[in-house]
């Protein structure tokens, strides 16, 4: 990439929009809109042709840290301080269903692949399995033995991985388990390597790997079968690595960093590609659009940026909205 294409990757526009720190991102079906949720109470949907927000903001009680999308996108599934799931309509933006009081906050939440299942972390310890259509009835409670931020369904939706941190236990905690679905035992791990906290866990395409980013500044690819880490760590960020997005074909992997980058690794190698997106502020989520078209990202600066990733279209602006 040239230094001038290095240059055009710089976010171009901001517009006004949440008032505090942008905590998750998640793309709805249609690749036009994109959720995202905040320390400021609030779940927003914005229109990425327009660069606006759509409709109200969705208002919780409390500081918002995680969410996710149905595949119909009809759906937002939000958690946070209060220690509830709050299930939301798309079209309205209006509340559907509440499920729940947890003792500490939901640090993270996934759907099952068949959105029959809800996952969530807590900062306590607790991994909550959900049925989807049944309230948001509780299938199974595990304690995992130390704060969950990060959970992700595999793609056949059998098994559940955990990111978990205890600092208080002697040198600290950071590893990550794998759960049965179903029976809701531990069937793999813990997982050691990372040497500080994992802030996110993601399954490969075909579910034979998971990648892993942690406070430690580094990325780990891991052996679901062994629970042995594959090759050395993932080595370029300069501060914490707090989110992983896997590209729809299963080749490319983005990372957000607190050192103002989003960067683009090859999934199978490890090897970084391309120039990092550099941000003013520290991102602190990123995701692939539908289509692998796009990345979002979105962090401390308050403002949600859109970018076209550099090996689709080289003629093109990198930054095609950002908005705050």
């Amino acid at each position: 990439m040239s230094k001038q294409e290095s240059v055009d990757a710089k976010p171009l526009t901001t517009m006004p929009g949440h008032d505090d720190t942008i905590r998750n991102i998640a793309y709805l079906p249609d690749e036009k809109r994109i959720v995202t949720c905040s320390k400021d109470k609030t779940v927003r949907i914005w229109d990425v042709e327009t660069g606006e927000q759509e409709g109200a903001s969705m208002e919780q009680e409390s500081s918002v840290r995680c969410l996710a999308v149905t595949r119909d996108g009809t759906k937002i599934l939000s958690g946070g301080e209060d220690g509830r799931i709050k299930v939301w309509d798309v079209a309205t933006h209006e509340p559907i269903e509440r499920w729940g009081t947890h003792t500490g906050a939901i640090l993270s939440i996934d759907l099952s692949p068949d959105d029959r299942l809800a996952a969530s972390g807590h900062r306590y310890g607790q991994i909550v399995i959900r049925e989807v259509k049944e309230s948001g009835r509780i299938k199974h409670s595990v304690m995992a033995g130390g704060s969950v931020r990060s959970v992700c369904f595999s793609p056949d939706g059998e098994k559940l991985a955990c990111a978990v941190t205890d600092h208080l236990a002697d040198d600290g905690v950071y590893v990550i388990q794998v759960y049965d679905v179903e029976s809701g035992e531990l069937v793999l791990g813990p997982m050691k390597g990372h040497d500080n906290e994992v802030r996110c866990v993601l399954w490969s395409l075909d579910g034979s790997q998971l990648f892993s980013a942690s406070k430690d500044e580094t990325i780990r690819c891991w052996n679901c079968v062994t629970g042995e880490p594959i090759g050395q760590p993932w080595m370029g960020h300069t501060h914490i690595v707090s989110s992983l997005s896997l590209s729809p074909d299963g080749s490319k992997l983005a990372s957000a960093s607190l050192d103002k980058t989003v960067r683009f690794w090859d999934a199978h190698s490890g090897d970084p590609i391309g120039q990092p997106l550099q941000h003013k502020g520290c991102p602190r989520a990123v995701t692939f659009s539908p289509s692998g078209e796009f990345v979002a990202s979105g962090g401390y600066d308050r403002q949600l940026s859109v970018w076209r990733v550099p090996w689709w279209d080289d003629s093109h602006k990198e930054v095609i909205a950002t908005f705050t």
